[in-house]
């Protein structure tokens, strides 16, 4: 028999006892170390600290060759001034309205029905075209009637003359008392008057046929049609006629003036013959010319305003009535060749620097200033009158001394430094502060 197991049992009991002299073996599991634990890992805290320091030196180099719009200079900037001549010469502007000196309501002097109506609004006519017909068949009855009458009064005082004329023979020869011819006498009278009578009744009939045909009392453009055929019309109105009683507005475009209100505390500065602009609403591409031709001699105390009126000189099939309108009222002596003189250039006096003969203002474009050379108007001498200040019809309406005429080197509308330009270098950045 094999002896092999019970050595192993026996080896076993020999290791516990051993094992209890020892005492509990101690835990070591937490001196186990974990694989991952061997794996490389890279810091990375330092590449942090590199990344915020460039950043910093990159903010610092911007800050310093494009340094904060608060960091930068202020300079207080104006535009470059453009005066026409219109501008400079201008005393006073108003609005107000075309209208037609020449116009008429034309309207019926009977009651009576449209049975023709031969023109439409834009239409032209002239004086004495027929405008509408009105129905006169009743008035044409009464035309006859009255020419009846005529014939009869006639054969009466015919008869009452052959009867006169029996009775002064008669009376001659003895034969036929007085009173026969004197009632003779009166009864050929009577005829006559009878006869007159006739004859005024015929008159007015064929004025009253007359008044049918309703004719233009002037030459012109129809503006306005109020009826329709077939509608009574009358002095006063009747249906859609207006209270005017008007059948057609006509308006003659060749008298066309404007209209315009203006405040009676300016109402000084403007006389009578005063050369006027006048600019349409409607006519944007044209600026039309006239004069004032009358201040009504009267003012509206609730508006505060007095009325004058400006001839249109040069008015053009364009032009109806009722057009909005600006007036631009001119100084005395200003004439047409002095408005189409070219516009000028104005820059304060304090923008100007100047080098030697060379004069030169400071353009800012895009943040930076832009150094540019201008040619200035000489200056005028003294006791001549200031080329700078009002001298002329076309001159500037600004004090002499305030700003200088710019011939070139700038445009209306450049924005460029107002004063202090002594200090300022070209292609330096700046804060703009545009002044008031």
């Amino acid at each position: 028999m094999s002896t092999e197991p019970s050595s192993a049992a026996g080896a076993t009991a020999v290791e516990r006892a051993a094992e209890r002299e020892r005492g509990p073996r101690p835990d070591l599991s937490a001196l186990r170390m974990d694989p991952n634990e061997f794996e490389y890992r890279p810091r990375r805290g330092w590449i942090g600290w590199l990344v915020a320091l460039a950043a910093a030196g990159a903010l610092a180099a911007w800050a310093f060759l494009a340094p904060a719009p608060f960091l930068l200079p202020r300079v207080e900037t104006t535009t470059v001034q453009v005066v026409t001549p219109t501008e400079a010469s201008t005393v006073l502007t108003a609005t107000g309205y075309t209208y037609a000196r020449e116009r008429a309501a034309v309207g019926a002097k009977i009651i009576g029905r449209v049975v023709e109506l031969r023109v439409d609004e834009g239409d032209r006519v002239k004086q004495g075209d027929v405008i509408a017909v009105l129905d006169s068949a009743d008035l044409r009855a009464a035309i006859d009637q009255n020419r009846a009458a005529v014939a009869e009064t006639r054969a009466k005082l015919a008869d009452a003359s052959r009867e006169r004329g029996r009775q002064e023979k008669l009376v001659a020869g003895g034969a036929s008392p007085q009173a026969s011819l004197d009632a003779a006498r009166t009864q050929e009278a009577v005829a006559a008057a009878e006869v007159g009578t006739a004859e005024a009744r015929l008159r007015s009939s064929a004025a009253q046929l007359s008044y049918t045909v309703i004719r233009s009392p002037l030459t012109g453009v129809v503006i306005q049609k109020n009826v329709l055929v077939g509608e009574m019309v009358a002095p006063g109105g009747f249906t859609t006629q207006q209270s005017t009683g008007a059948i057609v507005r006509i308006a003659d475009p060749r008298s066309l003036e404007v209209e315009a209100d203006i405040n009676e505390s300016y109402i000084a500065r403007l006389k009578r013959g005063q050369p006027a602009e006048i600019k349409i609403d409607a006519v944007p591409d044209r600026v039309y010319h006239g004069k004032l031709r009358q201040i009504v001699p009267t003012a509206d105390r609730v508006k505060a305003v007095v009325e004058v009126k400006v001839t249109l000189d040069d008015a053009d099939e364009r032009l109806v009535p009722d057009m909005s309108t600006t007036v631009t009222f001119l100084g005395a002596g200003v004439d047409r060749a002095a408005l189409a003189a070219r516009p000028k250039l104005f820059v304060p006096r304090g923008a100007v620097r100047r080098a030697g003969d060379a004069a030169y203002v400071f353009k800012v474009v895009d943040g930076r200033l832009r150094r540019t050379e201008v040619a200035l108007v000489p200056a005028a001498p003294a006791g001549a009158g200031a080329r700078n200040g009002a001298a002329g019809p076309g001159a500037a309406a600004a004090p002499a001394g305030d700003r200088v005429e710019v011939l070139s080197g700038v445009q209306g509308g450049d924005t460029i430094v107002r004063a202090g330009v002594e200090k300022l270098e070209d292609g330096q950045k700046v804060r703009a502060a545009e002044s008031s």
